[in-house]
């Protein structure tokens, strides 16, 4: 059972300010996003829909491989660092809502053979559904690209401050693919190292906001040497988890 004495925002945080300033503590983690953004640059296709697009950190790499990016962003304090971030990208359209809030039939009119979505899918509380939501806006063939928080132990303070309702296992994410009938194609850990500080963090400090001079510990000492060693090995066990899952062609 989580302990949830500290802030909550698993109901409100797309409204909080505090997600925007913690994606700013985290963009100095550059060669992790770039680590990120490789992990699934393999199956990204020409026209991509980026549901969570936060203040840009994936969406600047996303318009240098695609044709046509959408981001979508509820949290109005991400909006004008997105915006300052993008510059008006001719390849880039932001849609200021909530996923549900915008016709599908509209979004599946603009034939998006990608959908993105970089820690998001544990903020929300139906994660099948909104998976399932996804799958019908994809043309057939088309991909649902998917990176999460990974192990239900590591759970903690920092976790409910940033909203998130749930830790993911290869288990219970192969699940809620095969709940929305999402043929799986990747599932993977990322990040084993981050995943012992993140559970010292979450049970011995009780970190409630991520710590700028732990992220450029990361950087400088540890992700040089050991994100490249996971294209040789990929890892047992990580701090995240990459998915991919295809939708039919019939």
């Amino acid at each position: 059972m989580q302990d949830l004495s500290h802030t909550d925002r698993r109901f409100n945080q797309t409204q909080d300010r505090y997600a925007a300033d913690d994606l700013e503590t985290m963009q100095e983690a550059r060669r992790y996003a770039e680590h990120v953004f490789g992990l699934l640059r393999p199956f990204i296709g020409r026209r991509v829909l980026e549901v969570g697009s936060g203040i840009g950190t994936m969406t600047s790499r996303l318009v240098d491989v695609a044709d046509v990016v959408l981001g979508i962003e509820p949290n109005p304090n991400c909006i004008s660092r997105i915006q300052e971030t993008m510059h008006r990208h001719p390849r880039f359209t932001l849609r200021t809502c909530h996923l549900e809030e915008c016709d599908s039939n509209e979004l599946a009119s603009q034939r998006f053979d990608s959908v993105i979505c970089v820690n998001v899918l544990e903020h929300i509380a139906d994660d099948a559904a909104a998976l399932r939501g996804f799958k019908r806006i994809l043309v057939p063939g088309g991909r649902v690209l998917i990176f999460v928080p990974a192990v239900q132990a590591a759970y903690g303070p920092l976790d409910a401050e940033l909203g998130h309702h749930r830790r993911y296992s290869k288990r219970t994410l192969r699940s809620a693919f095969e709940a929305a009938g999402l043929e799986l194609i990747r599932l993977r850990y990322t990040n084993p190292i981050g995943l012992a500080g993140w559970m010292y963090n979450a049970h011995v400090t009780k970190s409630t906001a991520h710590s700028l001079s732990q992220v450029k510990l990361f950087e400088t000492f540890v992700a040089p040497w050991a994100l490249p060693l996971e294209r040789i090995l990929p890892p047992p066990i990580g701090l995240s988890l990459v998915a991919v899952g295809v939708k039919s062609d019939h």
